[in-house]
């Protein structure tokens, strides 16, 4: 039962795509007649298919950015209006598709359907059951479905007449992988502040302040808030917290299974319909003639459709876990009886069981129960707290009164050191301002502070003496990349004039490599640089850091024409030209369309949907 839950559920998440696209979930009555922002040609643009899409694009941020990105932002950046563009063009199409009487059969439209895995029953065939299932599970209709599928097959229809492939130019293409493509080797001399023919001298006293006089910037102590705090952690109760043996020992038993893992398998299921076709994969695969990648396949199936993750034995049934545990190493056992039926296991890796004992899992659990000791010790006291702070005591009196400490810290943005590591104090020392009444603050540990603005220390520049040692050793790093620079200067031109590079320390040739290879350990523009060059024999140079580089161009090759990668590349390139000049096509197709379409938008029914966007 458990197993055909999850074909279920798997039905329903690959269906989601479909759904969100074609309008399935999320219907919101915007109360009201207007059931449309708007209309092009003879399409209506649907309230309903608008917020999906501005909510599926809001999702699609939300992947990226994170889950603080609000729907109020999204309105912000004007991600409404790239939605109603899209859906504009969209119609457009299908307003086009009306005109010209262009639709999909019935064939072409059942295969589509019939296509997709969601409908798919657990022998990997198209399901009427599944089918039916599946759309009333989100909210669909079988008749209104297939009409939404249609109009979509039908504009891929169009879109496919506009923009079938248009091959890339040859000479574009040949340009690109010529310039991808091409190979240089080169000789490679580093050379460090070791290698200087004369060390880099000691700086005078002048030299020093005249560094510390030109860089005031790199020791100027920037804005800082200095803010006085009283605050009690988890680790601070924690030190009054003692736990008994006997404690440990029960708490130790109740939580074994968390220090006593069995054995596990990554184990993959491929199951038949059948135990004569299993069998028969089974022979082909102990032949050779199919790997388990293509009797997947075979069965119109996923890689992932198939993998059940890490599996103890009792978490198969009863002859599979018996198989599959009975390998010793990685291999494919079966045709075993499963809860889907006959089927063949693989088994990728072998998870051993693992241990701990109660000695080694003592402190841990004693530590635990501190902590959590500790956080209802500090729950205990924050009303009391919070009536004291309402009564006018200062953070002073929280300290002699409580088991709250005191504290002192110069804030700055960035800090992230003391309490500043806590997000909720560094937000309030941010926001703090002068003559605030302090409050209280939860912190994520469970933990409770408050702060007070006690005065702004203005940005100042830091006094030489405080800073003698990074001043020498700001003027020394910059010293010595002079005299880098100078050097590795001066042996490129030794080497032009036919100097050995070999006798300036210990030169690395580079096997030949391309314009996207890097080598460790060198400034990043290396191989950029090395591209620069004009022709063999030529010589640059560089530094970064403590290090001074010199390079010479040693070869150019073509990229050969039958070599593997440079065919991929070819055919890479190739499909991503065809696909841009196609891409452009569409485009601009669909802009001279929407041109000559009637659009006629109703901006109070957009805003009515912008305002129950979330």
């Amino acid at each position: 039962m458990r197993s055909e839950g999850g074909m279920k559920v798997m039905a329903w998440v690959m269906l989601a795509a479909v759904v969100f696209g074609l309008g399935g979930y999320g219907v919101t009555n915007f109360g009201g007649s207007v059931t449309s922002i708007g209309t092009v040609g003879d399409q209506e643009v649907s309230n309903s298919d608008y917020l999906r899409a501005l909510q599926q694009e809001l999702d699609s941020y939300r992947a990226q950015l994170g889950q603080t990105f609000t729907a109020e932002q999204a309105l912000q950046i004007g991600m409404d209006a790239s939605v109603r563009q899209r859906l504009i063009t969209t119609a457009a199409l299908d307003s086009e598709d009306d005109r010209l009487g262009i639709s999909v059969g019935n064939a072409a439209l059942r295969a589509a359907i019939e296509a997709m895995p969601a409908f798919k029953g657990p022998d990997g065939k198209f399901s009427k059951d599944t089918y039916a299932f599946t759309l009333r599970q989100n909210g669909l209709t079988v008749p209104g479905f297939e009409a939404k599928m249609r109009i979509e097959q039908t504009r891929t229809l169009l879109q496919q007449a506009l923009t079938g492939a248009v091959p890339a130019p040859k000479v574009f293409v040949d340009t690109l992988v010529a310039y991808a493509g091409e190979r240089r080797g080169f000789t490679l001399l580093k050379i460090g502040a070791a290698d200087l023919p004369t060390p880099v001298a000691a700086p005078t006293d002048a030299e020093l302040q005249a560094y510390y006089d030109a860089h005031k910037a790199d020791f100027t102590a920037p804005d800082a808030k200095i803010i006085t705090y009283a605050a009690l952690t988890p680790e601070m109760e924690a030190a009054k917290v003692t736990i008994d043996d006997k404690t440990l020992q029960d708490l130790y038993a109740e939580k074994k299974s968390q220090f006593v893992t069995p054995e596990k398998r990554l184990v993959e299921r491929l199951v038949y319909p059948t135990e004569a076709d299993a069998q028969a994969a089974k022979a082909a695969l102990d032949a050779g003639t199919k790997t388990f990648e293509q009797l997947v396949a075979d069965r119109g199936l996923q890689m992932n459709d198939v993998d059940m993750g890490d599996v103890t034995q009792d978490g198969l049934s009863k002859d599979a876990g018996a198989a599959v545990f009975a390998l010793t190493a990685p291999g494919v056992t079966g045709p075993v009886n499963s809860a889907l039926g006959p089927a063949l296991f693989r088994m990728n890796g072998i998870i051993a069981a693992q241990t701990t004992g109660f000695d080694q899992a003592k402190d841990q659990l004693a530590q635990g129960l501190k902590d959590e000791k500790a956080r209802q010790m500090i729950s205990d006291q924050v009303e009391a707290i919070n009536d004291k702070l309402a009564g006018g005591a200062t953070l002073e009196d929280l300290a002699k009164e409580t088991d709250m400490q005191i504290g002192q810290l110069d804030f700055t943005p960035g800090d992230s050191a003391g309490m500043a590591a806590y997000p909720a104090f560094r937000d309030a020392a941010a926001a703090a301002k002068d003559g605030d009444f302090p409050q209280l603050i939860q912190l994520k540990d469970g933990g409770i502070a408050a702060l007070r603005l006690d005065k702004i220390r203005p940005a100042a520049l830091i006094p030489y003496d405080k800073v003698a040692d990074k001043v020498k050793a700001g003027w020394t790093a910059e010293a010595t990349a002079k005299a880098l620079v100078a050097r590795a200067t001066e042996i490129a031109a030794a080497v032009k004039g036919g100097a050995d590079i070999a006798s300036f320390g210990s030169p690395e040739t580079e096997a030949p490599m391309t314009r996207q290879d890097v080598i460790e350990g060198t400034p990043q523009g290396l191989v950029p640089a090395v591209f620069k060059l004009a022709a063999s024999g030529d010589l640059g140079s560089m530094q970064e850091g403590d290090a001074g580089y010199v390079y010479r161009l040693d070869s150019i090759a073509a990229p050969k024409a039958d070599d593997p990668d440079v065919v991929k590349m070819r055919q890479q390139f190739a499909g991503d030209v065809t696909q841009g000049i196609t891409q452009d096509s569409f485009d601009m197709f669909a802009t001279a369309l929407v041109a000559d379409t009637k659009v006629s938008i109703d901006k109070m029914a957009v805003a009515a949907v912008n305002a129950q966007f979330h």
